[in-house]
């Protein structure tokens, strides 16, 4: 009977926050990593104004499953639910926010906290964010072309492939500092990787690009072309390529002066033909 009246409670206090936008407690919000790292130890933190009301209990959901609990009425005043690949630190977690240690891949979901006051008015606030748990890459990426000096009319076609990842590593371009766009990008599974329940299979992201060479690509006989390999906020790496235009290189002087004495001796010959030739025509007559 006792909780067919807490229900009711609860029921009516809900009704309330929708009509009045629950004055009395308000602010309510959670600050939640949008990325960590496997094995990474986290803090998931629920902010809120009483607004003078009693605290009746905090709750933490992943998905629709509770996992932590915080009643300051009872003894023990905490409680946790277990889920898979969710450590909870009693020692460190307080009605504001819970600590996860060593998080694991299926630690990846939404994430909720419910706040409530207590009796008379029982206002109740839930709100989320999404974590995902992600496998960094290590390496740089590596950024390869057909060959460095170009020429006007040309079309110059290359790749920038990032190390392996879970998620797959995002890949930008910019030439000069200007973003340009990709001509295709692949995700491709990391060969002979051991994928579990635990361990996720990698990908190799491989961007590809092809940029045909006008007027405007060089600046000073020269292009800055650079790759950008991101994930979240927890992996930013860059390679740059300075490309050169190419130019007619003129002619060494010693090729010149050859070439002009080449000519010179024709010239003689010429001469030499057309006296002969009148020499001919004379003893003809």
């Amino acid at each position: 009977m006792l909780g067919d009246t807490r229900r009711t409670h609860i029921l009516v206090a809900l009704l309330l926050v929708i009509v009045t936008g629950g004055d009395a407690l308000k602010d309510v919000r959670v600050s939640i990593p949008q990325a960590v790292k496997m094995m990474d130890t986290v803090t998931l933190q629920c902010k809120y104004d009483l607004q003078g009301e009693p605290l009746y209990t905090v709750k933490w959901y992943k998905g629709g499953q509770e996992f932590f609990r915080f009643i300051p009425k009872e003894l023990p005043n905490t409680q946790v639910f277990p889920l898979p690949g969710l450590n909870v630190d009693l020692s460190k977690s307080s009605p504001n926010e819970v600590v996860l240690r060593n998080v694991q891949p299926e630690v990846t979901g939404r994430y909720k906290c419910e706040v409530s006051s207590d009796a008379p008015n029982f206002y109740t606030f839930i709100v989320s964010g999404y974590m995902y748990v992600i496998d960094v890459p290590e390496e740089d990426p590596v950024m390869t072309f057909e060959k460095d000096l170009l020429e006007m009319g040309y079309t110059i076609r290359g790749n920038c492939t990032a190390p392996p990842s879970y998620p797959p590593v995002n890949i930008t371009w910019s030439l000069n500092g200007k973003k340009i766009n990709e001509s295709s990008v692949k995700y491709i599974p990391l060969p002979n990787a051991i994928v579990t329940e635990n361990r996720r299979q990698p990908f190799i992201t491989q961007s590809a690009l092809e940029l045909e060479i006008d007027s405007s690509t060089f600046e000073g006989g020269k292009a800055r072309l650079q790759c950008v390999a991101n994930l979240f906020n927890l992996y930013k790496r860059e390679v740059e390529l300075i490309l050169e235009e190419e130019k007619p290189r003129p002619r060494p002087s010693s090729e010149l002066r050859t070439r002009d004495a080449a000519d010179g001796a024709a010239g003689h010959r010429g001469r030499l033909v057309v006296l002969l030739l009148g020499a001919i025509f004379v003893g003809l007559r």
